[in-house]
């Protein structure tokens, strides 16, 4: 008479291999899912960089007054601007505290240009270097951690 079947095993050799097998799949979809996490912090990150600078050239391309201060380690940049975080005439500041760039944003134009309030200001990006300049041709250099850029501005 003939027995029909698996021995124990063989059946534990083919449980092993699945086991083996799906350890693997679930290994590499985690270290899939992992690294698709980074890369969207990452996008994130970059995107609030973008939107900043975007924001800060847009309002000092078209600035009718641009103050600059460099007297401590950060500059801070004062502007009146037609194109900042409100529609129409405004008031801004950007500055720097505890590394954080803010920016200050004021719907109208009052007071004097060197007033901001601190606590109303809005975390921008992380910064370890900010410096602002005029340089020739109407153009103001910034220094943003390691990149520099040159905006040009409509004052004469």
């Amino acid at each position: 008479m003939k027995v029909r079947g698996f021995t124990l095993l063989e059946v534990l050799v083919v449980i092993i291999v699945i086991s083996l097998f799906f350890s693997m799949l679930f290994g590499a979809y985690f270290f899939v899912v992992n690294k698709s996490l980074k890369t969207m912090k990452n996008s994130k990150r970059l995107y609030g960089y973008a939107n900043a600078l975007y924001g800060m050239k847009k309002a000092i391309e078209c600035a009718k007054t641009i103050k600059i201060d460099n007297s401590k380690r950060f500059s801070k940049v004062y502007l009146y601007t037609y194109c900042g975080m409100y529609r129409g005439f405004s008031k801004e500041v950007f500055f720097v505290k505890d590394n954080i760039l803010y920016v200050y944003a004021y719907p109208y134009v009052f007071g004097d240009i060197f007033f901001y309030d601190p606590k109303l200001a809005i975390k921008l990006i992380p910064v370890e270097k900010f410096r602002a300049k005029f340089t020739v041709n109407n153009f103001i250099n910034l220094h943003i951690n390691n990149n520099s850029f040159n905006i040009p501005t409509l004052i004469k």
